[in-house]
């Protein structure tokens, strides 16, 4: 389970998934293979998922005003009832975390001085 923060939580909310546009426009390589992007404050948040033939990784970059970029620092924390993930935000603003299995999760990102928060991410 995600630990409650005191920080401020921004909601992410959903601009684009990939899995909603034809395949001629997506031209992903992968099966199952998906890119969602999220507005969060002041912070936009791209996520891609992409499955090989043995593991799958969820990759995210945070994208903010350059102003912002101390801002970014942090940890990212993927969990559902039988996983709990968790990887430090790079420099850039990028994380990447293995995922074992399929399924719904909640995905949060701890930020210096706020939390960004999806309720329900589905891999």
């Amino acid at each position: 389970m995600i630990t409650e923060s005191k920080k401020p939580q921004l909601q992410a909310i959903l601009v684009m998934d990939s899995r909603r546009t034809s395949l001629a426009v997506r031209q992903q390589n992968f099966t199952g293979a998906w890119s969602q992007l999220y507005k969060a404050g002041d912070f936009y948040l791209d996520l891609s998922f992409k499955p090989d033939a043995h593991k799958a990784y969820l990759q995210g970059y945070i994208v903010a005003d350059p102003s912002q970029l101390g801002s970014i620092q942090g940890t990212t924390s993927l969990c559902n009832e039988q996983t709990q993930l968790s990887t430090p935000i790079g420099v850039t603003g990028s994380f990447r975390l293995e995922v074992p299995q399929g399924g719904e999760y909640q995905l949060e990102i701890a930020l210096q001085h706020q939390v960004i928060r999806l309720d329900s991410i589905q891999i």
